[in-house]
């Protein structure tokens, strides 16, 4: 019977993969600027976080010895920057034979008055004078821009008195910006950075009108207008003070002490929080005291993907800096080439001050203990035990040796089952006691004679004298037991020693309870809403009086279940827990206090690192506890995201019920575990590829974007890297490479290089398959495979990316939390 506890819930947020955008401003716009877990039985079986896997490593003891604190870092002195007279001036210039300062025409020369069309080329002519009979020796910028978009930047590192210079038929601007027919405003500024003290300020910019004529070619088909629209916002990268830094600490990821004689360090985070992925480039202007001083540009950000900026630091080279406080200002797609679902939300504006002299080095950070495993057991600890597939500590039925719960009945013989658990790996010498209460009266003392060694369950069953202690009535009534009520065993904790429950008798017998079947039409009705629901980026349960949506996302699992299985979740021994990050967290930290309570100390330094990385990086684990399989997941992400780890955490569900225990191994622990994800994966991909087929949906489909190629790449480069560390990167290597050159899956590669993928039948053959693989021979059959990784990694890189579509509309674009399983699962 599927058990679904719903908790309360405390917000917070997650940051998904980095992607670095910097393009120095001496290469502006250079490459151009778009237009406005077989393991031990106990192992637990995380999902994966879909933020970036760590590298982990081993810890070689519980407790780490200190880090020596290196010595501070003197922070460098920036040149002193001569003093300049304000004697110069530089200002727009019109030479002998050009029309304007400033020349746009439809053919090559600053004389030329050719008419300027969007189908034709544009040719570009500026002239910059020294109007002064001092030199300039020193750089200074001039920008072009039109319609206030920044054109193009140019440097010039010296003019001398009286001259100018100059730049004739530039033919950049169609390739820098979607030219749209009509009038448009050209605009020269000259010193664009304030690096020049003139004396006469007010001349530095020139500007006016061109009219572009239309296009004469045939307009292109119109296409649909998208629902789904990206939206880049401000964000703050994971380990960030803000989403905007200013700091004299070179690599610091928080604000620091500024100095005009020091060099500053800027960065910036954002984030596409939108449902469509970005095709066109990414340009970020960024603003000292509103003077441009930085732009920088990068490719399109996927759905849900942040990035942090790489550290800027010429901000004294670009502009003069003057003690006291300044306003940085960061704005996202500031050319307009990206249409947002909200464009109101793309500026960053901070306030710094910037102060004189050294800068002291950055202090030593603060050093917090890490957690450390628990000190060994030194006595026994008496508890309720929980038999596998038992109901409870206490349970009651009809029918002798079940161990389960009966629906029950008034005057039918109730046999009652209790059991007791030495957690501990110590011995407990000394006989004990159980009491049984029905109703609070005292009904029955269960005697356990002689000693209890350690990790032993004792159990006494199918106690027949409750009915002859006390009258029972229709309605509900509680058992409750307390062990050694007399004390005879000093334990580890004396306050576990009780359990309760509540059962309900009836005064007829209760019709049996035949397995749930469901209809097409049952499972349409499920799955309904589920376009809508992969789109709800709110927290899959309840937060602060927010929709609880746990009923929702059961829905769709059972519906994926039951398609894969013929059952549905209800007619399973599972439970199903939804956690805040923060419950889940302290979940975790119960279940494996009970694993260190039944493990030697030798095995505690493998138990502390795995429960310390599945609390960093899990967001579902499956494992059995408390009588029956037990789900845990981290339910505070959206509903996508919730799902997919659902319907993962479903594939060790379904190989832990239909599938008895693999036999020994002398496989590590980390290869059986990856064989496990393997199974989980696949298992995983036929859930959504069910869900597709059922529904007409687009789950898996992704538009060909150079984004999406860069995704496939980083992640199978992950993978390659961290195969001997993280069980689940391991896992989609097993998958692809046991398709590609196992002998007895030569049908599903057959399958897989012809379609491109394999089916949801196919993908659960190799789930069986997995399943079945004989487990003493595991290492040797992963290693095998291992070894053909170099041969077959372009094949599986290829395979991916010829699943990307071109065309694909932003609307039937899949959704940001099932990439790996759309694109990287074979």
């Amino acid at each position: 019977m599927l058990r679904l506890r719903r908790i309360c819930y405390t917000f917070s947020m997650r940051t998904r993969y980095l992607l670095l955008l910097i393009v120095a401003v001496s290469a502006l716009l250079a490459t151009g600027c778009p237009g406005p877990e077989a393991a031990p039985t106990d192992t637990p079986e995380p999902s994966p976080s879909p933020m970036p896997s760590p590298t982990l490593a081993p810890t070689a003891t519980p407790t780490p010895a200190p880090t020596p604190t290196p010595p501070p870092t003197p922070i460098p002195t920036l040149a002193p920057t001569p003093a300049r007279k304000a004697n110069v001036n530089v200002a727009p210039f019109t030479p002998v034979g050009w029309r304007l300062p400033l020349v746009a025409a439809g053919a090559p020369g600053p004389r030329s008055d050719a008419p300027l069309s969007v189908d034709g080329d544009t040719y570009l002519s500026w002239a910059v004078i020294n109007a002064s009979p001092n030199p300039i020796d020193y750089p200074f910028f001039i920008d072009v821009y039109l319609n206030d978009v920044l054109v193009e930047r140019w440097t010039t590192n010296n003019l001398e008195a009286n001259l100018f210079i100059s730049l004739t038929d530039w033919d950049e601007l169609p390739r820098r910006l979607s030219l749209r027919p009509g009038t448009h405003t050209l605009k020269l500024v000259v010193d664009s950075t304030n690096l020049v003290p003139e004396t006469d300020e007010s001349d530095n910019v020139y500007e006016l009108e061109y009219t572009w004529l239309p296009s004469e070619l045939p307009a292109p088909e119109p296409t649909p207008i998208p629902v789904k629209l990206p939206d880049l916002a401000p964000s703050v990268p994971l380990g960030w003070g803000d989403s905007l830094i200013a700091t004299s600490y070179a690599g610091d990821a928080a604000d620091g002490p500024l100095s005009v004689d020091v060099p500053t360090y800027i960065r910036y985070g954002f984030q596409n929080t939108g449902l469509a992925s970005i095709r066109e480039h990414v340009t970020v202007y960024l603003y000292f005291d509103d003077i441009l001083i930085s732009v920088q540009e990068g490719d399109g950000l996927l759905a849900e993907e942040a990035t942090g900026s790489a550290e800027w630091d010429r901000l004294q080279s670009v502009t003069r800096v003057t003690p006291g406080v300044h306003t940085l200002k960061v704005v996202l797609d500031a050319t307009g080439a990206v249409e947002e679902s909200d464009e109101s939300n793309n500026t960053i504006e901070r306030e710094f001050t910037w102060g004189t002299g050294p800068v002291a080095p950055m202090p030593a950070a603060e050093h917090t203990p890490d957690a450390t495993p628990p000190a060994p057991l030194t006595l026994p600890n008496l508890t309720p035990g929980w038999r596998m597939d038992s109901d409870a500590p206490i349970s009651i039925s009809h029918e002798r040796g079940t161990f389960l719960d009966d629906p029950l009945v008034v005057g039918r013989t109730p046999y009652v089952d209790v059991a007791v658990h030495n957690l501990s790996t110590v011995e407990a010498a000394a006989p004990f006691t159980t009491d049984l209460y029905f109703d609070d009266v005292l009904v029955q003392t269960f005697e356990f004679q002689g000693s209890m060694p350690s990790n032993l369950l004792l159990w006494s069953e199918d106690w027949d004298g409750l009915a002859d202690q006390v009258t029972i009535d229709e309605g509900p009534h509680t058992l409750r037991m307390v062990i050694d009520p007399d004390n005879a065993v000093v334990e580890t904790n004396e306050d576990d020693n009780v359990y309760e429950k509540t059962f309900v008798w009836s005064a007829v017998e209760a019709d049996e309870t035949a397995p749930v079947v469901y209809s097409e039409d049952d499972l349409r009705l499920k799955l309904s809403a589920l376009e809508s629901l992969l789109e709800i980026r709110e927290p899959a349960i309840s937060l602060e009086g927010g929709p609880d949506y746990s009923r929702e996302v059961l829905d769709v699992v059972d519906a994926g279940y039951y398609l894969l299985t013929g059952q549905s979740l209800h007619d399973e021994r599972l439970e199903i827990l939804f956690f805040t990050r923060a419950e889940f967290n302290d979940w975790i930290d119960g279940y494996f206090a009970e694993r260190f309570a039944l493990s030697p100390e030798s095995e505690y330094p493998r138990l502390f690192e795995q429960r310390e990385r599945i609390k960093a990086t899990a967001v579902g684990i499956t494992v059995p506890r408390f009588g029956r399989t037990t789900v845990a997941i981290d339910a505070e992400r959206g509903l996508a995201d919730v799902i997919q780890s659902l319907a993962h955490e479903m594939g060790h569900v379904h190989q832990r019920h239909a599938y008895p225990d693999p036999a020994e191994s002398t496989a590590s622990r980390h290869t059986l575990s990856s064989i496990r994800e393997a199974q989980a994966q696949q298992f995983e991909r036929a859930f959504w590829l069910k869900l597709e087929e059922l529904t007409g949906a687009t789950i898996l489909s992704y538009p060909d974007y150079e984004g999406f190629h860069v995704f496939i790449s980083r992640r199978l480069a992950s993978w390659r890297l961290n195969q001997g560390l993280d069980e689940h990167m391991l896992g989609y290597l097993i998958q692809w490479l046991a398709v590609l050159e196992d002998p007895n899956l030569a049908e599903l590669r057959e399958e897989l290089m012809t379609e491109g993928e394999l089916g949801a039948e196919s993908s659960m053959r190799l789930f069986d398959y997995f399943v079945r693989l004989p487990t003493e021979t595991a290492e040797e059959y992963v290693s095998s495979l291992l070894d053909t990784l170099d041969a077959n990694a372009g094949v599986i890189s290829g395979i991916a990316a010829d699943r990307l579509e071109p065309g694909l509309h932003p609307d039937d674009e899949g959704s940001p939390d099932l990439r790996e399983t759309g694109l990287l699962s074979p």
